[in-house]
């Protein structure tokens, strides 16, 4: 079983599992989305290190254990961004792999950064697509436009969070998850899903797979199409996951597409 042991980097704690012999390839730097943490990502932890692949799962600024924040509903998108360049940075030029608001967070530093490849499963949409794409998803925003307009702590409760991303996860672990998730920022939801957060296509030269789901309420397929449309990557769709393709049962098979992926994109 991979040993996973944490580290801290520019302030922010980071889970960290390397592979038993030597690494094959960059190591690989996964980013979190909105309610999330480094946890959401352990399957793959145990995952890519089998693979060759050192991985490193970041907690964003505002999560037990990394950089505290004074009021998490005013942390705005770039300073996530910000983080995931500071440890990107320390971590000799990894691959960047991102989930949800994580997506766009790699989808950012594909433009600012140099990185070998990325990964962006089921990805926040870049500014000049739109984000409220879903009947579920626009009713929340609505629910929660005094948190949203006012940079206030975001937190659906357990009904609303199964609605919109645990749709898809067995009835005992949305109890698990929904128990892991935390406030959320009010005012990087303004940024994302608002003012949206802008990326210049014409900087990202690596090689991009953007990862879709069919049964997704938060990021659908036709907004998985729009965002590898934008800058030209390689789309996988698969119908019967939904937001959470990390954790669903099957993830193996997503897992098992983008390690693929990876091998032909670094040769390339």
């Amino acid at each position: 079983m991979t040993e996973i042991v944490t580290e801290r980097i520019g302030g922010l704690r980071v889970a960290k599992a390397e592979p038993r012999g030597p690494s094959e390839g960059p190591p690989l730097l996964f980013v979190h989305g909105m309610w999330d943490g480094s946890w959401i990502w352990h399957n793959y932890l145990g995952f890519f290190p089998a693979r060759g692949h050192a991985c490193y799962a970041l907690d964003l600024r505002g999560r037990a254990g990394s950089r505290p924040v004074p009021d998490i509903g005013k942390v705005r998108f770039e300073e996530y961004v910000e983080d995931a360049r500071v440890v990107a940075q320390g971590l000799a030029n990894p691959v960047l792999v991102g989930h949800s608001a994580g997506g766009l967070v790699v989808q950012k530093l594909a433009e600012v950064l140099d990185p070998p490849a990325v990964v962006a499963l089921v990805p926040a949409a870049p500014r000049g697509v739109f984000a409220l794409a879903t009947r579920e998803l626009l009713v929340a925003a609505l629910r929660h436009a005094p948190e949203i307009l006012l940079g206030k702590p975001l937190m659906p409760d357990k009904e609303e969070m199964t609605r919109l991303q645990l749709n898809n996860l067995p009835l005992e672990e949305r109890d698990r998850v929904y128990g892991l998730q935390v406030p959320e920022s009010g005012r990087q939801t303004f940024d994302i899903a608002v003012k949206g957060f802008p990326v210049d296509a014409s900087k990202v030269r690596c090689p991009m797979l953007v990862v879709g789901a069919g049964r997704d309420r938060i990021t659908p397929p036709q907004v998985t199409k729009k965002v590898a449309k934008k800058y030209g990557a390689d789309l996988r769709s698969y119908e019967g996951f939904a937001h959470m393709p990390i954790l669903e049962p099957g993830w193996e098979r997503v897992a098992t597409d983008v390690a693929d992926w990876l091998v032909g994109a670094l040769r390339a």
